[in-house]
């Protein structure tokens, strides 16, 4: 019953509301799952920094006060090692900040957490299934906690489609279609006057709030701390970025020591400038291609989350299993430039020695076929079975595929059907 509901959900969000209009549900079929302890976690992570995939800038913190952004330390703002729950920190936060307004923004979660990466993949090929759209930009995680009167941008548009959900408290979005952006200042709290032309949309426990990319919006929630984790999918991207992008993490690779930040040629080009032009004239243009490659597969695999799942502990696999992609996993493959194969998914690359029957054996994994270990191995040359093996080593650490014994794969074909 509860997946027919399901079912029925998206198919009338699909029609009705995906990039159309906004969806206020008080009791709500599509959850995230993310329990207290899940978030507290996932705010400590943040906080450490450690994790952080390199290069990302995830997570980002952004604190406000009395509805400034602050240039303070952020750790006061994040759990510490007193706080035994998420009731305990929001409560030493906003005795803190008793006399003032205040909230914490976060954005990255997914980055540095597999649970939070896991549920915002979920929900992004949820809405791919049933609307068939892959949003040009990115897709990410936040969380707005805090308690303030409005959000400190004031009204505003974040260009990306933007469903809510509620841990604490009550969290009210007040939003405008675009044709109205005439009548609602902007970049403001001073929007009464517009208040009225609003559709209110209302955030609580087991609720699910949705609003399409273009809406002008803004949050509040002046009572009481409220504690909102939020799915974006930004509709606009830079095609030129992937490509700077990837060659950047080329010459990021290539450059030697660069000059004194005083040094200049001849012609008055900064020296350490000249050093990345020449290691950029020579790179090949395939290389290029490979390395935008790598990077647009960052986000085909992820769902539009653009960064790598946190890895899991790697576990050898048994040479008699049977192996299968989970559902709504994407594979892909490519021989590089340098002879080495390239297979990717949940946001990560591998590069192998190449070898037919390695690249035969994740097609058959990338099509939804069950692979026999046992059976390709009695047909696979020596070469290629470590291959093999160390590519489905990464794609168990990353969660891509799933692994049945061969004891219980025999007991599941052998018992009879009752």
């Amino acid at each position: 019953m509860a997946g027919a509901e399901t079912d029925r959900f998206w198919k009338e969000f699909a029609s009705r509301h995906w990039e159309q209009q906004p969806l206020s549900l008080p009791a709500a079929p599509v959850q995230l799952d993310i329990g207290d302890e899940d978030l507290l976690r996932a705010l400590v992570r943040a906080a450490d920094g450690a994790g952080r995939p390199k290069g990302s800038g995830l997570p980002k913190v952004v604190v406000t006060v009395d509805g400034r952004t602050q240039p303070i330390d952020t750790r006061p703002f994040l759990p510490l090692p007193e706080d035994r729950c998420l009731d305990d920190y929001t409560a030493r936060v906003d005795k803190r900040m008793r006399e003032h307004e205040w909230s914490v923004a976060v954005s990255g979660l997914h980055a540095v957490d597999a649970l939070m990466w896991d549920r915002a993949k979920r929900l992004s090929d949820d809405v791919y299934r049933y609307t068939g759209t892959r949003v040009a930009g990115r897709v990410d995680m936040d969380t707005f906690i805090g308690r303030y009167a409005s959000t400190n941008v004031g009204v505003h548009v974040d260009h990306a489609g933007n469903f809510g959900f509620t841990l604490r408290g009550r969290k009210i979005l007040l939003t405008w279609p675009p044709e109205r952006a005439g009548d609602v200042p902007q970049h403001t709290s001073d929007y009464a006057s517009a208040r009225d032309l609003a559709h209110v949309l209302v955030g609580v426990p087991g609720a699910l709030t949705y609003f399409p990319s273009e809406q002008l919006h803004v949050g509040e929630s002046p009572d009481a701390v409220a504690v909102n984790v939020n799915i974006a999918f930004f509709t606009r991207s830079d095609p030129a970025a992937l490509v700077l992008g990837a060659v950047g993490g080329l010459l990021g690779r290539t450059r030697a020591d660069e000059p004194g930040s005083g040094a200049q040629t001849p012609d008055g080009i900064p020296a350490a400038a000249a050093a990345t032009l020449t290691a950029l004239s020579e790179l090949s243009g395939d290389s290029v291609e490979d390395a935008v490659w790598e990077h647009h597969m960052r986000t085909v695999t992820s769902g539009g989350l653009g960064l790598s799942r946190p890895a899991g502990s790697p576990a050898p696999i048994a040479r008699d299993a049977r192996v299968r992609i989970h559902a709504d996993i994407v594979v892909r493959q490519r021989l590089l430039t340098d002879g080495r194969r390239a297979v990717a998914t949940q946001g990560h690359t591998l590069k192998v020695a190449d070898h037919p029957q390695v690249e035969a054996a994740v097609s058959t994994l990338a099509a939804g076929d069950t692979l026999d270990l046992a059976d390709w191995e009695r047909r696979a040359d020596s070469a290629a079975v470590p291959l093999l093996h160390a590519v489905l080593l990464r794609l168990k650490s990353w969660q891509a595929i799933g692994v049945e014994a061969a004891a219980s794969a025999h007991a599941h074909q052998t018992e009879p059907r009752r």
